[in-house]
């Protein structure tokens, strides 16, 4: 007999609802998320546009989303990179995740810089998720009343969701 695994969506406009409650998602047992579903807006404290400061090497950003976009960045200006984090006082820094995402292409990344970015992002992500998580007990107990349920995360209309492995290995982490 196979068992279905639950599964909980989010994105960073998510709908305040009950676990088990959101398109396409499946809780066998409501109960299981009684925790999760007391916390107003707990779908969208999982994205990475959620403003929750946290310190990722020499700079403290506001958001995973600055803290990604600064690392992409600093391969072709590290100067420029700087923007993203709060010591630079700049409106991009002091601005929303949603606000990050748009300076995505602040700077192009020629096909070498392009190669390293695919081969250090993963990393970048899951750094940045550990320091955010890290710091923050009431996130850290959203991402922990999660479980055991598969994150998904909303791509936007017409594009599929992304199982988020990268969220749920951290939240594996933080229960040892």
């Amino acid at each position: 007999m196979t068992t279905i695994q639950d599964r909980l969506y989010f994105f960073s406009g998510s709908a305040d609802l009950p676990p088990g409650a959101g398109v396409h998602e499946r809780a066998a047992d409501a109960a299981r998320y009684a925790e999760l579903a007391e916390v107003r807006h707990w779908r969208r404290m999982l994205s990475n546009f959620w403003p929750a400061e946290f310190t990722l090497g020499r700079h403290t950003y506001r958001t995973v989303e600055h803290a990604f976009q600064a690392a992409k960045t600093a391969l072709v200006d590290p100067v420029l990179a700087e923007r993203f984090a709060l010591a630079s006082d700049t409106e991009l820094a002091r601005g929303d995740g949603a606000a990050a995402r748009r300076h995505r292409k602040l700077v192009l990344l020629d096909e070498v810089q392009l190669r390293r970015w695919d081969a250090c992002k993963d990393e970048v992500m899951r750094d940045a998720m550990r320091a955010k998580f890290g710091r923050h007990e009431a996130l850290r107990a959203v991402l922990l009343a999660t479980r055991p349920a598969q994150l998904w995360h909303g791509t936007g209309r017409g594009r599929p969701p992304a199982r988020i492995h990268i969220l749920e290995a951290i939240r594996d982490e933080l229960s040892r």
